[in-house]
């Protein structure tokens, strides 16, 4: 099976953003505020704006999680 990426209409499921001007701007405007305050990591499809496959999201969050609690930045969201 195939996913493509279609405009989403009431009673459709999002899979996974579509990546036109609006979207990309609201991305780059969230990204940008994350930024600035710092602490915020964007993961996953919704998180990133883009497709992923599974396995590619699951090295994502090993490897982000690595970096962030084992090179000392680590801190509670809480």
């Amino acid at each position: 099976m195939r996913e493509y990426p279609v405009k989403w209409e009431r009673g459709l499921e999002a899979y996974y953003p579509i990546n036109d001007e609006r979207n990309i701007a609201l991305f780059t405007k969230c990204q940008t505020l994350a930024n600035e305050r710092g602490g915020i990591i964007f993961g996953g499809r919704l998180g990133q704006y883009k497709y992923y496959d599974m396995d590619k999201v699951i090295k994502f969050v090993i490897d982000t999680a690595t970096r962030e609690m084992c090179d000392g930045n680590y801190q509670k969201a809480y």
